[in-house]
């Protein structure tokens, strides 16, 4: 998983305006969703505490940027230089042993589907 994640809606009807929302609200709630993830003791980490959540110093958390690219389209970035080898697992600086990924993104990612389809759901209701 690279340090930048883009995504992207392409409306093609006249229902642009309630996608646009609609995408705006699902870029809010994703930015929550990835925090909460960081921040969940759930991960499993070859040392103890044996599940963990992802919070050293903070700084990955704290570099979490959501920029909109447009009404459609929102790029998320964690803009440390460690992110990477976090999210798909790596080497210790420190211990040289091997750690595993924990993929922050990866449960975020798979609910923003059905997350987005409720939100446009709702932006549309708004239409009638």
């Amino acid at each position: 998983m690279p340090a930048n994640l883009t995504l992207q809606i392409n409306p093609d009807d006249a229902a642009e305006a309630a996608v646009a929302r609609a995408m705006q609200r699902l870029s809010l709630w994703l930015d929550g969703r990835f925090t909460e993830e960081i921040s969940a003791v759930k991960w499993s980490y070859p040392t103890p505490p044996q599940v963990r959540d992802i919070v050293d110093t903070g700084r990955l958390r704290a570099s979490q940027t959501r920029i909109p690219n447009g009404p459609n389209s929102v790029t998320f970035s964690w803009p440390v230089e460690y992110a990477t080898q976090i999210h798909e697992g790596g080497v210790s600086t420190q211990t040289g042993r091997a750690f595993p990924g924990r993929p922050w993104t990866k449960l975020p990612l798979e609910e923003a589907s059905a997350k987005f389809g409720e939100l446009l759901d709702q932006e549309m209701r708004k239409l009638k």
